[in-house]
């Protein structure tokens, strides 16, 4: 299942976000009014997703063994459709083809996701290094991503 949000009023989440992320107990008040606290995964959940409606972001949900279209993965990775099917094709995210179409389990995408954040963070760890013992010129050096 994956549930596809796009923010209408960003203006009125704004409040909603501040009050999520202050430290106080959230909870929910049934039509009958009995009070449930929202346990800790559903509050970061429902804070993480308001935030980002708020900031004009569109919001995807869903469970890791969802399948995704490949304009659905593209927005998930934050890529255009055309870079997503190079990295299908070239067999570094691992797709389904059930018709003509692909999808791309979305446990497949995170993992693709956090790998490439960490060969990113290695990779600057590296520059970092190199310009602390002077190997790298960094005078010119502007981060594109």
């Amino acid at each position: 299942m994956t549930l596809t949000v796009v923010p209408l009023h960003a203006s009125d989440l704004a409040d909603v976000a501040d009050s999520l992320t202050t430290n106080h107990v959230v909870a929910l008040v049934t039509p009958e009014g009995k009070t449930v606290g929202l346990p800790a995964e559903l509050l970061e959940v429902l804070n993480t997703a308001t935030q980002a409606l708020a900031d004009g972001q569109t919001v995807v949900l869903g469970t890791q063994d969802s399948y995704l279209t490949t304009q659905e993965a593209a927005d998930y990775l934050g890529v255009s459709r055309p870079t997503l099917i190079r990295f299908l094709d070239l067999g570094q995210i691992s797709y389904e083809r059930p018709n003509s179409h692909r999808r791309i389990k979305l446990a497949d995408l995170v993992r693709f996701r956090e790998d490439r954040a960490r060969r990113r963070a290695a990779l600057d760890e590296l520059l970092h290094t190199s310009v602390e013992l002077e190997q790298y010129d960094s005078g010119e050096f502007v981060r594109t991503r």
